[in-house]
């Protein structure tokens, strides 16, 4: 034995002053509980193992000590031959309880077990109902979505239209576009990469050209396949982001792919300079991708390209490097 102490603060403090193999921890003392005294050790001194020695047998104290890094739970009123052995299972990083609270502990992560069963099944229960919810959502867009989208395109159609109408029903379309595009996006997510095959980024580029009517004003991107990212979710983040850096940002703008440590990664980067926070990717969070301009925002667009990155088990990053805006959108690949 190589020190004592008369209460918590004590125990911590000798624990850093003696560094200690093991500590017999009281959980009831006078100024300070071994609790907490237990935590600050085990988080403090890592090396040092803490056993709990008490007179008390409730589950949820032996939940509180083991919660707070003990690595042993003795009773008082044992053998020495069990306290030693404890000690020693400790020192060698074996976790001991005692076999008076042994039932008891059970019977306590029985019950830990079974709340953590009913809060999976209540999650999987309101993921199921939103998914249901976007489903009614969109069909329910889509289709008076259509109607309006048709009958727009037949007026356009329609000789006589004049020039002050046509340009309304120009926007109107494009408008309409735009949202059918957006419930596709909601859709994308809600499918829970359901999907499989094999993503081409130069696809992705070249179709997210196409729908901008522009091109990057540099483009490095390699013609290998993506393996496990769905085509659709590597042409929407690609539109995504060269379509921000487009409205927002500043040229040159550049897009490269590469292969990196298991990861797909797809960069676009411009002149704008501008960076995200990641709660910036939350739903409907509006902020600006040029710094020259102080309303507007990504919207929905970002989130989108966000949670379809998380589907695919990678992340998307906005940042600022060296004056440049560069996002970038990681996939990982099977």
């Amino acid at each position: 034995m190589v020190g004592e102490a008369n209460d918590g603060h004590e125990a911590v403090a000798s624990a850093g002053q003696l560094a200690p193999d093991v500590v017999l921890m009281d959980v009831r003392m006078p100024d300070g509980d071994g609790v907490l005294a237990a935590r600050e050790i085990t988080s403090k001194y890592p090396t040092t193992k803490v056993v709990a020695l008490t007179w008390l047998d409730d589950p949820s104290t032996v939940r509180d000590m083991l919660s707070a890094g003990a690595m042993g739970y003795v009773v008082k009123g044992g053998t020495m031959d069990e306290l030693c052995s404890a000690i020693k299972r400790a020192r060698s990083g074996e976790p001991e309880l005692d076999q008076r609270v042994l039932p008891a502990a059970m019977e306590d992560l029985r019950r830990l077990l079974e709340e953590e069963r009913e809060r999976r099944e209540e999650v999987e229960r309101l993921s199921r109902a939103r998914s249901e919810f976007v489903q009614i959502l969109s069909h329910e867009l889509r289709t008076p979505l259509t109607v309006i989208t048709g009958t727009l395109k037949m007026f356009q159609a329609a000789a006589g239209v004049p020039e002050e109408h046509a340009s309304i029903l120009e926007s109107a379309v494009r408008r309409a576009d735009q949202l059918e595009f957006l419930i596709e996006g909601l859709e994308l997510i809600e499918s829970g990469h359901m999907e499989e095959g094999v993503g081409y980024a130069f696809e992705a580029v070249r179709s997210a050209g196409d729908r901008l009517g522009t091109r990057p004003d540099a483009v490095d991107v390699a013609p290998e396949p993506w393996e496990g990212v769905p085509q659709r979710y590597l042409d929407r983040v690609t539109y995504e982001l060269l379509s921000n850096a487009v409205r927002h940002g500043r040229p040159p703008i550049e897009a490269s792919s590469r292969h990196e440590n298991g990861f797909g990664v797809l960069r676009v980067s411009d002149s704008g300079g501008w960076a995200a926070d990641a709660q910036d990717f939350t739903a409907f969070f509006q902020r600006d991708m040029s710094e020259t301009r102080t309303a507007g925002g990504f919207g929905l667009g970002l989130f989108v390209s966000s949670r379809l990155c998380q589907s695919c088990d990678g992340e998307l990053t906005v940042r600022e490097v060296a004056g440049r805006t560069v996002a970038e959108a990681r996939f990982r690949l099977r």
